[in-house]
């Protein structure tokens, strides 16, 4: 492995992080949730304040990322987000009322929304070539991903069956901590690099071609799948009889799946 191979290392370490506070939150807190008296209308709702974090903090994020001076700002701007969820993370220890969670929810998701933008940018330009993006070594470092998933999802899926839900805060704590060490462990972006310039059509017109068009549309009913999926598979699961090990191994599987298929 060459200097610049194993410069991607600390790359797949943030992804691995990453992907593993989503293999824990996702499955495990409407369990938690449910565990504090919310109704399933309301696990409901916090469960999709993190769609509605999606619509705004990535696009907020990059536009900071791109607009900040340099591209090593990006690096910076990450770490920085990284600790602000960090930070929320924590602020489950000691919230259990419908409004304090929903508000700490809000704001862990707001900060967790710059890290997939802003770290594949500086993956990005990394792997950047004279042909375009050098997919393979960028297969290499997303799959630690899935991996950081698979991980998670099975290992605290034993975790909690043995300590109980109500340990998910101190547990989604120590992850985001361990997230927050990924990001400051990535070496700093290129500082010559600045801001793409602006596409030669607008977005709009971009957007109104009919490919791009049926794109989004399978975006949208592809998220909407996950979203219920994330929302309350666990919670159909533990109704069904399923001990939290079992509902670990089983979305374990289905990431197992995703990783073959890729």
């Amino acid at each position: 492995m060459n200097a610049r191979s194993g410069s991607l290392a600390p790359f797949g370490a943030l992804s691995f992080a990453y992907f593993a506070s989503i293999g824990l939150f996702n499955p495990y807190a409407p369990l938690w949730f449910q565990s504090l008296g919310f109704s399933t209308l309301a696990i409901g709702a916090i469960g999709s304040l993190q769609a509605w974090t999606r619509v705004v903090a990535p696009y907020a994020w990059s536009w900071t990322g791109d607009h900040w001076e340099q591209g090593a700002r990006r690096t910076t701007l990450l770490r920085i987000a990284t600790v602000l969820a960090l930070v929320f993370a924590a602020g489950l220890l000691w919230t259990r009322s419908y409004g304090g969670v929903s508000v700490i929810v809000l704001l862990l998701f707001l900060s967790n929304g710059a890290i997939v933008p802003l770290a594949e940018a500086a993956l990005s330009q990394r792997l950047a070539t004279a042909q375009g993006l050098d997919v393979a070594r960028y297969g290499r470092v997303r799959v630690w991903g899935s991996i950081g998933f698979i991980v998670s999802v099975t290992a605290f899926g034993v975790i909690l069956q043995a300590t109980g839900i109500d340990a998910l805060p101190a547990f989604t704590a120590v992850i985001f901590a361990a997230l927050a060490v990924a990001a400051w462990r990535l070496p700093p972006g290129d500082s010559s690099t600045t801001a793409t310039a602006a596409p030669a059509h607008g977005v709009l017109a971009v957007l109104r071609r009919p490919v791009v068009v049926w794109f989004f549309a399978g975006v949208f009913l592809t998220v909407l799948a996950h979203t219920s999926l994330y929302i309350f598979f666990s919670l159909y699961l533990v109704e069904l009889g399923y001990g939290k090990s079992a509902v670990g191994l089983l979305w374990a599987v289905s990431v197992a799946v995703e990783i073959v298929f890729f």
